[in-house]
């Protein structure tokens, strides 16, 4: 009996723990007493775990995270999102604690906090300045006179279907961007199918409106 226990203990042991995935809404309520939040809008979660920032109607929304932990070295920020449906997704590595907002609905009170595994402790976050970067895309500040970008970075995830490839690219100067996980829509005749999360690629963005890009060329590095 003693030895089963102990072989029980030690399977429990060395069983791994599995990464979880929660969603977030992004709500526009009309009829409620705060029309724009997030639900929910704080969050407990464990170091590998993702989380989906969902649309969930046909309104404007775009999530940003303005304080997070040191150990984090990007900006954290979705595209624009305004159809019902549309998702953005991240996994959390760093503990700690972040913080985020809608940024059309910022001054509503459209906020939210995440926790990794433990709350960051003071002097361990970092607030990102990501209003001067996007001061930069609304006013055409960041679009370089070529109006191509060539940039290089690494693929996250991609859906082929959508033709679209999510990227963690590295600083673009020419943008005024610093490295950041975003998610990119590919041109027609782009053939995102041969590419996989972790490949390291290099690729030229072409304006797509404002503050948009798509990808007209990638290759592998």
């Amino acid at each position: 009996m003693k030895k089963l226990l102990l072989t029980t203990a030690m399977i429990l042991a060395t069983t791994p723990t599995f990464a979880a995935e929660f969603t977030v809404k992004a709500v526009t309520d009309d009829n409620a007493k705060k029309q724009n939040f997030f639900s929910p809008d704080k969050l407990t979660i464990q170091p590998g775990d993702t989380v989906i920032f969902e649309n969930a109607q046909d309104s404007s929304h775009q999530v940003m995270f303005i304080s997070q932990p040191k150990g984090v070295d990007e900006m954290i920020m979705s595209p624009m999102q305004e159809k019902k449906g549309e998702k953005f997704t991240y996994t959390f590595t760093v503990p700690g604690t972040y913080k985020y907002h809608c940024h059309p609905h910022e001054a509503l009170g459209m906020d939210g906090t995440i926790i990794v595994g433990a709350p960051s402790k003071a002097g361990e976050t970092k607030v990102m300045d990501h209003h001067k970067l996007a001061k930069k895309l609304e006013s055409g500040e960041a679009a370089p006179a070529s109006g191509s970008v060539a940039a290089t970075g690494k693929v996250v995830s991609v859906d082929a279907a959508k033709n679209t490839i999510k990227i963690k690219h590295d600083p673009i100067k020419s943008l005024g961007w610093p490295v950041m996980t975003m998610t990119f829509t590919a041109d027609n005749g782009v053939d995102l199918s041969t590419y996989k999360e972790g490949d390291a690629v290099s690729f030229t963005l072409k304006p797509a409106g404002k503050d948009d890009y798509t990808i007209s060329t990638i290759k592998k590095n």
